[in-house]
């Protein structure tokens, strides 16, 4: 039971962390900043959404622990993309919350071994 509610909680977890980074990209799109690596960053960050969604649709273990693997990557690949990225001061806060968010994402998300 606690598992399910803590697998729940970081299912949300997850899923703000992608509102939020398509939120920041727009904010950036409307500024004019935008360029391909908050394109692909975009992309990541749904890949990180539809792999954690995945992994806790999945029905057997084998899947379940491909799925949470490929949501970790794809976690660890944000985290690349939002570092690498320049921003103004303006942005530099939002950057910097979703930087840490991943990170905690990352270190939350269960590595399985089948």
């Amino acid at each position: 039971m606690a598992e399910s509610i803590e697998s729940e909680n970081l299912e949300l977890k997850v899923f703000a962390f992608s509102v939020d980074v398509i939120s920041f990209v727009k904010s950036l799109e409307k500024s004019g900043k935008i360029n391909s690596v908050f394109k692909n960053l975009l992309k990541v960050v749904n890949e990180f959404y539809s792999n954690y969604l995945d992994a806790e649709e999945a029905l057997d273990e084998y899947d379940k622990s491909r799925f949470l693997e490929e949501s970790k990557v794809n976690a660890e690949k944000c985290l690349e993309l939002l570092q690498s990225i320049e921003v103004s001061n303006e942005f530099l806060n939002e950057r910097v919350d979703l930087i840490i968010e991943v990170a905690e994402l990352i270190k939350k998300i269960p590595s399985r071994k089948v």
